[in-house]
């Protein structure tokens, strides 16, 4: 399996499905610079590959991630950076910190040259998959605290196991999600919930995060699900999926003219392509078939 370039993150490329995992379990997936680094490094490599139709994102063992690790808080301090820091009371071994300084060069809150809407360097982390052009699914189980909840926002969809704790913890140490929670989060319950939840700082579990539109599923098995979802998508047509994706997203920033222009747009595209043509066979090849009996 291909590892990034610091080995904290692999990833298999199988049918059209890329499934990305952080591999820190031993840390439950804690962050640190070099995941980041890893994490974008991966996502732009995804980004270029025209054989990817869908992606997986999750973390190995029992965690989707725990937060950013006491090393990459130890590492900003040192640095001199206006720094404070989130711990989650069950996994002292980790933390989340989050602020934003162009002193911070060698840094997880490094700010450099934009990739897409991003600068600082965790936040490119989270935003990388936006950049994508196929669905990113996140499969989560256990802890997604911190940044690795706000790694889980920056998927398409998020698949959530039973025992899933999502927290945003960062008020609590007097500042605020940094790594694009503050503007993806209400994309998906809405200012009044994004504002409880980041004023709170409180975890919630797997149904509430369900019945306010956190993740989409809740099932026993995130990963798998979130596979067998992925490889759904991996057998329809790879262009209009991509066009799936750019017209959801630009719905959030368009006027309703732009965005349905961009549906005729898409659909003129797409329309008696051999790709659609072949899609149509073999939908029309099945549905012969169970016909038949």
């Amino acid at each position: 399996m291909p590892q990034a370039t610091h080995s904290n993150v692999t990833y298999a490329i199988d049918r059209g499905v890329a499934h990305v995992e952080i591999d820190r379990a031993e840390k439950l997936n804690s962050l640190t610079r070099e995941v980041f680094e890893d994490l974008v490094e991966v996502g732009l490599a995804l980004k270029e590959s025209t054989e990817v139709r869908a992606v997986v994102l999750s973390g190995r063992g029992r965690a989707f991630s725990a937060g950013l690790d006491f090393t990459e808080m130890a590492r900003l301090a040192d640095e001199g950076t206006a720094t404070t820091a989130e711990a989650d009371a069950e996994t002292p071994t980790t933390a989340e910190v989050g602020a934003e300084s162009s002193s911070a060069t060698g840094s997880a809150v490094a700010v450099g040259e934009r990739l897409g809407s991003a600068r600082a360097l965790a936040q490119k982390a989270v935003h990388v998959w936006s950049l994508i052009e196929v669905p990113v699914i996140a499969g989560i189980r256990g802890p997604a605290l911190g940044g690795g909840m706000q790694i889980a926002l920056g998927a398409d969809i998020r698949i959530a196991g039973q025992d899933v704790q999502l927290s945003l913890m960062e008020i609590k140490w007097g500042i605020i999600p940094d790594m694009c929670g503050t503007q993806l989060l209400p994309r998906l319950v809405g200012p009044g919930m994004a504002k409880k939840l980041i004023a709170t700082g409180e975890a919630i579990g797997a149904e509430e995060a369900l019945r306010n539109g956190l993740v989409e599923e809740v099932t026993e098995d995130p990963v798998e699900r979130a596979l067998e979802l992925a490889a759904d998508f991996a057998g329809k047509s790879r262009s209009a999926l991509v066009w799936a994706k750019k017209l959801v997203d630009l719905s959030y920033e368009a006027d309703l003219a732009t965005g349905l222009d961009a549906e005729q747009e898409a659909l003129a595209s797409l329309i008696g392509t051999d790709e659609q043509r072949q899609v149509v066979a073999e939908r029309l090849a099945r549905m012969a078939q169970k016909a038949k009996g």
